[in-house]
């Protein structure tokens, strides 16, 4: 491998760029203070200027991401504290999908959910089973709906569930009014539904008891009379909003053209536990089948949670490093401020000046940089606020509350910055400085 020439022209070009920036700021030092001061004013103004020009805008880019952290961390803390309208604690979820070779129609695979929940409710440490064609956080079945209210009103994307009895019960959703569905909700019988208190809000506000009120899914269908009322739940999520919802018994399969899949066990003791357990009696039934997707609720919330979770945790780790970095600034530049200004401060003492005069003197060169910054910061952030609107919930780009902390946080860690160069003024001999000038 060989080594090719470098350009005259270039080594010139870059000869000049790199020389010309010292050349720049020497020649703001003049040569009076050069000459008198020697070897401590060969820096120069020019660079007392330049340093503190970075330090101002490292604090402003550290305000702007700790209050970009702030309200991340808070919108996090308010998304945790969202009421799902259910219990997920102890409730191992799974989905086993039944293929279409064995299982051609639907009442096979309804007679295997059924052969499989009575034989998994029978294991110890089982409290109750439930399947559906989907769990909430895992998807669903959307369409319209009519409701035989006056002047009845169809809807889109309504959410409609097939769900066994005792979903309700494992799932830890109350009822509201009325009845849940029961091993009699079967093909043959008078069709059932159970609605949420958003269908009633949505459809049957002014109708009082919606019990015995009836719905079907498009004008050709059949009747479907309500039976019950349960609480709402987000089925989408924490951050997910509140939906009409229509539950339908699995038993009748000629209400709905979905398939069954998802299966649910709440259990006394750790979830976890049964998991071989439930896997050894799906086995039971067919030797065949595997069983996927196994997590509990709690885990599914989790991971539902999990990017708004990274993208916090990413933010204040810029905003720490940025914060470090801001600090470290603040400190190298009042230490130079003091060690340029020790003849003065001498001079200070020397006619009187306490510590408290001293402090006060840097303190306020230290305030001056920290305001500057923090007002930069602010403005920025407020700036951009509408570019971080879409990753937060429950929280205002400009929450106040947010923006207070992240500046209070700021000003504590730039008064322990600030503390050590101050402390060392304090310090300063007048003879020796005097001696020094």
């Amino acid at each position: 491998m060989t080594c090719r020439p470098v350009s005259p022209a270039l080594a010139t070009v870059t000869g000049v760029i790199f020389g010309i920036i010292p050349a720049w700021q020497a020649s703001g030092t003049k040569p009076a203070e050069s000459m008198r001061a020697g070897d401590k004013n060969l820096s120069g103004r020019s660079q007392f200027r330049w340093r503190t020009i970075l330090t101002v805008a490292e604090i402003s880019i550290s305000m702007t991401l700790l209050i970009g952290a702030g309200l991340l961390l808070k919108s996090f803390v308010t998304v945790l504290g969202v009421d799902l309208g259910f219990q997920p604690e102890r409730v191992l979820a799974m989905n086993i999908n039944l293929p279409e070779t064995r299982y051609r129609d639907a009442a096979q695979r309804l007679q295997f959910f059924e052969d499989l929940g009575s034989r998994v409710k029978a294991l110890p440490g089982v409290l109750s089973v439930a399947f559906a064609n989907r769990l909430p956080m895992r998807g669903g079945w959307g369409g319209g709906v009519l409701v035989d209210a006056p002047g009845g009103e169809t809807m889109r994307d309504d959410d409609f569930q097939a769900i066994s009895p005792g979903y309700f019960e494992t799932l830890g959703i109350p009822l509201v009014r009325g009845r849940l569905f029961t091993s009699r909700d079967r093909a043959g019988q008078p069709a059932v539904s159970v609605v949420n208190q958003a269908f009633v809000r949505r459809f049957l506000p002014l109708e009082g008891d919606p019990i015995g009120h009836g719905l079907r899914r498009s004008p050709q269908a059949p009747w479907i009379t309500i039976v019950g009322v349960v609480n709402d739940i987000r089925r989408g999520g924490k951050t997910a909003p509140v939906n009409p919802q229509v539950y339908l018994s699995a038993a009748q399969i000629e209400l709905y053209p979905v398939r069954l899949a998802d299966f649910a066990v709440r259990a006394g003791v750790d979830p976890q536990q049964l998991v071989i357990d439930i896997r050894k009696q799906v086995w039971e039934v067919d030797k065949d089948q595997p069983v996927t997707n196994v997590k509990t609720m709690e885990e599914i919330i989790s991971a539902s949670v999990a990017q708004r979770r990274f993208q916090m945790m990413l933010l204040l780790v810029f905003a720490a490093v940025a914060l470090s970095l801001a600090s470290i600034g603040i400190f190298g530049v009042l230490s130079h401020a003091v060690s340029q200004r020790t003849p003065e401060l001498g001079i200070r003492m020397a006619l009187g000046a306490g510590r408290r005069d001293i402090l006060a003197l840097v303190f306020r060169q230290a305030a001056a940089l920290i305001s500057a910054g923090i007002a930069i910061g602010v403005a920025g952030a407020l700036a951009l606020s509408r570019y971080v609107q879409s990753l937060l919930f429950g929280v205002q780009p400009q929450d106040w509350g947010a923006y207070s902390i992240a500046i209070s946080v700021f000003l504590l860690v730039a008064l322990l910055a600030s503390a050590i160069p101050a402390r060392r003024a304090t310090r300063v001999d007048p003879m020796v400085a005097l001696r020094y000038e």
